[in-house]
């Protein structure tokens, strides 16, 4: 089965309908601009006739004819995150980088694919029984010991990559990846809005998985774990925004549910403050 490669372009274009007010105003500039960066690429690689070739070739055209790049200053911030920002920027972070790469990659049948490597996501070319790795940061290939270098800053001095971790990334882990990611940036930012709409909107796709699950194949066991993390996350949106009772409820379902997870046992001291705050409001 051929590896779907817009996997991860089409929950991040997702993550904008839901988070956004513009109601999708923005879509069709977004689809337009990923066409025109198809058809630009498509021209300059026709002459290429070696896969490698390509690939080097649509790497400079990327990170330098089109400039684009990252910038570790505003590396986590939310709007990084949304493609339209993105595309008319040239500034990203590595996931929304490596997304325009990849859907680059499968409109011109490259062989690039996702790695969920620990620290980032970074791209892996596999041409001829070769293996490069990339670093969607600036598009440059990324040597054996450049990549111990990262696991290592990470995980500590000596610490050896399991082969895994090189493993191409399987679409979901992908899209939840980015959906981890997503919701730390918003709720870091006080994004509430945003953040209380995306988690709801995973729950409700969650709920229906449960009561569906059976007869598509879906591993309900682990669709109900992760439900309650959203709503451990979402409790904790809801905490920001002031909304204590709700927040509450979501928090306590999620203790009860995982009582020796370690935020739950953080979680356990603080719903008493969130109590408290409770009852002062409804004194007043």
């Amino acid at each position: 089965m051929k590896y779907d490669k817009q996997a991860l372009y089409l929950e991040i274009e997702k993550f904008y309908l839901i988070t956004t007010e513009d109601e999708g105003d923005d879509l069709r500039t977004i689809r337009s601009l990923m066409g025109g960066l198809v058809r630009k690429a498509r021209k300059s690689l026709a002459g290429e006739e070696d896969t490698k070739g390509k690939i080097h070739k649509l790497l400079q055209l990327m990170y330098g004819e089109w400039g684009f790049h990252c910038d570790r200053n505003t590396y986590f911030y939310a709007k990084n995150l949304y493609l339209g920002n993105v595309l008319r920027s040239k500034q990203g972070m590595p996931v929304t980088l490596g997304c325009i790469l990849l859907y680059l990659a499968d409109k011109l049948d490259l062989p690039i694919f996702p790695v969920l490597f620990p620290t980032q996501l970074i791209l892996r070319a596999d041409v001829d029984n070769e293996t490069a790795f990339i670093d969607p940061w600036n598009g440059e290939y990324l040597s054996q010991q450049e990549l111990e270098k990262l696991y290592q800053g990470a995980f500590g001095f000596g610490a050896q990559i399991p082969p895994k971790e090189l493993e191409i990334a399987e679409p979901k882990e992908l899209t939840e990846r980015f959906a981890q990611l997503a919701k730390n940036s918003l709720i870091r930012e006080q994004l509430n809005d945003a953040a209380f709409k995306y988690i709801t909107s995973r729950l409700n796709t969650m709920e229906w998985l449960i009561e569906n699950g059976i007869s598509n194949g879906t591993d309900v066991e682990q669709v109900e774990k992760d439900e309650a993390y959203e709503y451990r996350d979402r409790g904790l949106v809801l905490a920001q925004m002031g909304a204590y009772q709700a927040a509450i409820n979501d928090l306590h379902y999620f203790v009860e549910k995982y009582p020796e997870d370690p935020t739950a046992l953080m979680l356990q001291d603080q719903l008493p403050e969130m109590e408290e705050h409770l009852y002062v409001d409804l004194l007043h």
